[in-house]
């Protein structure tokens, strides 16, 4: 296997030889010496390569662990491409006028050559240390960071000094001589995921955005080439993991830095694994490339400011910012549903010059994300991103919507050959899979659902699961991660992993997760099907579900795991509320009906008002005839906490005066009449609304009873005429194709006026308005941590709050932000937050719909 990928000798063949075939478009040059004397070449591409300098670029590192050699691979077939692309691809002819690309294929050279000949797994460089050990992990030996020791033999050994290893030297020495890097990647191995460079506090950068967007973008690419999906990961900065490490250093000289970290193993089978994986990271690498232009120093455009939602409702969002007034400048507005989504032109929903934008078609109880960039078409150069929009539509106007949360002692994960299940409860991640030490294991995720009315109908469901870390993932495209519902009647111990292996399972939800699927830090979402859902139904009666996740339970060959760590949000792995797992639940609840018999019934025709008749159609003089129904509106329910959902008008004929079946018959909704009624009012009366379809006289010989359905504006209109008049007018009117149409109607009523029209309103009581908002909100220091205290408000409907955090702008949803704490009481911690950072923090009240208040907001350390 081994002899399939190139040396560093050959490696370095190549690119001379690159060089000297085009030298316009290649130049390596020798930017340092290893300790066995290696020469460390980095390589410029671009158009008339001389200008390099003063292209803005990206900056390629290949290999800086000598066991992960994707890096160098991944170059020379990065630079195959070109050299055979350049003659014809415009894409490519355009990003490399305008943009210089600079790789170090190999920055291990010693290590490199030491793994491919001696000992593969070997990660380190080849600096003989004091004890006799050999090697520095080139990775810790950054300044960002450095922390010193002398472990000499881990294999995270980090030197004597930063920068004291010639290797490190020679990269920080070129990217501090070219200032026109504006990103960088570091190319590793393991784990199908992108790691953004990190600021080492606990609050987002300013072009956290960019980061994440960047690796977005390049991971939908890979999606694309290959379906398999790549993960995007911050997380919390754990220092003594990521210290010194050349990501960080590349980031602090201004450049976007990110860590890709490219299949299952280290050294794979090459023509299985290996290929692959290289041939779907140059599309993102094109991806990358392309928008290096964006990020330079000169010249750059300022990002959009103030990107806030004016509005939500269940289909809507108005979306609004602020931007300098400049006629050559548009805005690019992507929207996903993920947070960490990529921003190409398949998700693109908006290109305008205005600084408002209304996105409509949306669904009900969906979480948005929306990004915005401003683009200048004189100077073909797009602005970085402004802060990411987080919103989730309200629920449909006969809906309720819950998200639910596990209960901590009942979400855990349960071993095969772990001793100490129960204490996995509340305070480990889920290890679900199988592996050499643990044995096969289940995840296991209790909700209570006593939030939920037990006359509730479900109408949609899903669950949720972070992924934290999923580099015991060995295998591409072997096993399948799935989650199902188990019936908790017939489990005695939860923590007990025979129960919940032989557990009876009453529904698998949605489809499984394929190992090429799992991505590190982009939520997995299963969606109940209509028969997975009628099963979470009959869970209402027991007021609780549990669920069991499970992954594949055998190895292949030569491989130690097949587990993947979910984050449980509780305990001190977790990364708190914001990953805890959930269980989005929109329901609906046993409609209501008002059946409202008509008051009144007359026609009006050119002769007069026939009071106790309804009858449409043509006199003998071709005039028309207009039946007319009015409805009391007095006894309509509490219209503030009410919603109709459907309504309609039944009308029965009692006579049909009329051989010819194209007479058609349609009902409307009209303006009150000012005074008495006549027949030349009607004739110019004012319609508010047509209500259904019309029927024909055939329509009416088959059935006598007819029924003309409001449509929801009609609706809508009805209840605003129920505010200010006691009754609703309605007019049952006549056409005919013919043009002269003499003595044929149609009476709707009998004679003993019986059969009376009846209008039918189905409806739910709900809360139309949020509660109050919280008062007297505050943040003080306690325990080295902002503590917010507020006055929950004094309100009939108020259920909870919802407090978030935003550094960049008052949060203007309760989703815009990172969640801190939702829940009844009148405080919180913001217990990952960084305290001396300026940030806002926002409250809302809710109701059971949930309603949301207006934001009480706070602004700390201006």
């Amino acid at each position: 296997m081994r002899q399939q990928y190139t040396s560093y000798d050959e490696c370095v063949d190549f690119f001379k030889s690159a060089q000297k075939t085009n030298p316009d478009l290649f130049k390596v040059e020798i930017i340092g010496k290893t300790w066995e004397e290696r020469d460390i070449i980095a390589v410029s591409i671009t158009k008339n390569v001389e200008t390099n300098l003063k292209k803005p670029a990206l900056f390629y590192t290949g290999t800086i662990h000598a066991r992960e050699w994707v890096g160098i691979e991944l170059s020379l077939n990065f630079a195959e491409y070109i050299l055979e692309h350049i003659d014809y691809d415009p894409i490519l002819n355009a990003i490399l006028d305008k943009t210089t690309l600079y790789m170090v294929p190999c920055a291990n050279p010693d290590g490199f050559e030491y793994s491919r000949n001696h000992f593969a797994f070997w990660r380190k460089n080849r600096r003989k240390n004091p004890d006799g050990s050999y090697g520095v992990d080139l990775n810790r030996n950054f300044s960002v960071g450095f922390v010193p020791n002398k472990n000499y033999t881990s294999n995270v050994y980090s030197g004597p000094a930063a920068f004291s290893e010639p290797e490190t030297a020679a990269l920080r020495d070129f990217v501090l001589e070219h200032k026109n890097i504006t990103i960088a990647l570091d190319y590793h191995s393991q784990g199908n995921v992108f790691f953004p460079a990190h600021n080492f506090i606990h609050e987002d950068a300013e072009d956290a955005v960019d980061l994440n967007l960047l690796a977005g973008n390049m991971a939908e690419e890979i999606r694309k080439e290959s379906s398999r999906e790549y993960g995007i990961h911050m997380g919390k900065p754990p220092v003594h993991l990521i210290s010194g490490s050349g990501r960080e250093f590349y980031y602090s000289q201004g450049a976007l830095s990110l860590v890709a970290e490219v299949g299952t193993r280290n050294i794979s089978d090459y023509q299985e694994n290996m290929s692959e994986n290289i041939q779907e990271n140059i599309p993102a690498l094109i991806m990358a490339l392309s928008e290096v232009n964006n990020y330079k120093k000169e010249e750059a455009l300022p990002r959009v400011s103030n990107f806030i939602a004016e509005s939500i409702s269940a289909k809507k969002v108005e979306l609004t910012w602020d931007y300098t007034n400049d006629e050559t400048v548009y805005f690019e507005i992507y929207r996903s549903e993920k947070l960490k989504g990529f921003a190409q032109a398949s998700n693109r929903i908006a290109i305008t010059k205005l600084k408002k934008y209304t996105d409509a078609n949306l669904k009900s109880s969906t979480n948005y994300y929306y990004y915005i960039r401003a683009v200048c078409k004189a100077k073909a150069v797009k602005s970085p991103y402004a802060q990411v929009l987080s919103v989730r539509t309200k629920p449909a106007d006969n809906m309720f919507s819950k998200i639910l949360y596990p209960v901590p002692s009942k979400i855990g994960y349960v071993g095969e050959k772990t001793k100490r299940n129960k204490e996995h409860f509340g305070k480990n991640s889920l290890f679900v899979g199988v592996s050499e030490q643990k044995g096969e294991c289940f995840g296991v995720c209790g909700f209570s659902l006593e939030n939920i009315p037990e006359n509730a109908v479900l109408t949609e469901a899903k669950i949720s699961f972070y992924p934290m870390n999923r580099v015991a993932v060995q295998v591409e495209k072997y096993g399948e991660w799935r989650v199902g519902q188990m019936d908790e009647r017939n489990i005695e111990q939860m923590e007990s992993f025979d129960d919940i292996k032989n557990a009876k399972m009453l529904s698998y939800i949605d489809r499984p997760t394929s190992s090429h699927q799992l991505s590190q830090g982009i939520w997995r979402t299963y969606r109940f099907a209509a028969q997975e859902l009628r099963v979470l139904q009959k869970s209402l009666k027991r007021r609780e579900a549990y669920f069991r996740m499970e992954g594949p339970n055998t190895l292949p060959l030569d491989r130690a795991s097949q587990m993947m760590q979910w984050d449980i949000g509780y305990g001190k792995f977790s990364g708190g509320l914001t990953y805890r797992p959930k269980l989005d639940i929109s329901y609906t609840i046993k409609e209501a009906k008002l059946d409202l018999e008509s008051v009144s019934e007359f026609t009006v025709c050119a002769d007069g008002i026939i009071e106790n008749s309804l009858s449409a159609g043509f006199d003998k003089n071709a005039k028309k005839k207009y039946a007319c129904i009015e409805f009391d509106l007095l006894n309509l329910p509490d219209l503030e906490n009410t919603v109709f959902s459907d309504a309609y008008i039944d009308i029965e004929a009692a006579a049909i005066n009329s051989k010819e079946n194209s007479l058609r018959f349609h009902v409307e909704l009209i303006e009150p009449v000012e005074g008495d009624i006549s027949y030349e009012k009607l004739q110019n009366r004012k319609v508010i609304e047509r209500i259904g379809y019309d029927v024909s006289t055939l329509d009416v010989k088959t059935s006598k009873k007819q029924r003309f359905v409001f449509d929801t504006y009609t609706i809508s209109q009805l209840i605003e005429m129920s505010k200010t008049r006691k009754k609703a007018l309605f007019v049952l009117s006549a056409t005919s194709e013919k043009e002269f149409t003499k003595s044929v109607d149609i009476n709707w009523i009998d004679k003993k006026c019986i059969n009376k029209p009846r209008l039918t309103l189905d409806y739910i009581r709900k809360r139309k308005n949020p509660p109050k908002q919280v008062e007297n909100l505050a943040t003080k220091i306690e325990d080295g941590m902002i503590k917010l205290t507020w006055n929950n408000p004094d309100d009939d409907g108020f259920e909870g709050v919802i407090v978030v955090k935003n550094r960049f702008r008052v949060p203007c949803s309760p989703y815009d932000g990172q969640k801190l704490y939702g829940g009844s009481d009148n405080y919180t911690y913001d217990n990952f937050g960084d305290r001396d950072v300026h940030k806002y923090y926002a409250v809302f009240s809710y109701d059971n719909v949930p309603n949301f208040s207006e934001a009480a907001y706070i602004e700390v350390n201006r």
